[in-house]
């Protein structure tokens, strides 16, 4: 299906999944993640209900500049995941020493959507992206996820975690939105 401008939509069944998605990638596709009780029908509805958010979400990233998480190739990932492995491990290292939090693997990653993320398991990921940021932003990406062990959501008790590192959180996040 076609929206307007090119813009593709796709679905996909995740069994995982627990909420109807929507994300849009600077070539023009939409892809809705749906979990599997959720039909073709409803998901396509779902698209209907966000058209207009879906072509304002997609003149922004015509018109946007391009951002450290748009950039990259496979060589640039494979030039700087070692060091960012290296910078990620030794503030993680700093700031664990707050926490005392047990993580079980530390991955670079080459994602175009994401700065960070947690597992259930206890896995910490980051984008080797990571090298191009300020290092008052990675540190508050580390602290991030590094809090996430303990509280896997945005909660109140979870800021307050981040809080007790990166008392500026608030403002750092929102420099953080703004390299996307």
């Amino acid at each position: 299906m076609e929206i307007r401008d090119n813009l593709v939509v796709r679905h996909r069944r995740v069994r995982r999944s627990r909420h109807v998605r929507l994300s849009l990638s600077a070539d023009g596709r939409v892809l809705v993640t749906r979990p599997f009780w959720v039909t073709e029908r409803f998901a396509q509805n779902f698209v209907n209900e966000k058209r207009e958010w879906i072509l304002k979400q997609w003149q922004k990233l015509k018109d946007a500049p391009d951002s450290p998480l748009s950039k990259g190739t496979r060589v640039d990932y494979l030039r700087y995941k070692e060091r960012v492995r290296e910078i990620a491990k030794e503030r993680l290292e700093y700031f664990n020493q707050f926490y005392h939090f047990k993580y079980t693997r530390l991955s670079i990653r080459d994602q175009r959507t994401r700065w960070g993320s947690c597992s259930k398991r206890g896995g910490l990921n980051f984008n080797y992206r990571l090298v191009f940021l300020p290092p008052e932003l990675i540190d508050y990406l580390i602290v991030h996820e590094l809090c996430h062990l303990q509280q896997l959501n945005h909660s109140p008790a979870f800021w307050g975690l981040v809080a007790q590192q990166i008392p500026d959180f608030k403002k750092r996040r929102q420099e953080l939105h703004n390299f996307k």
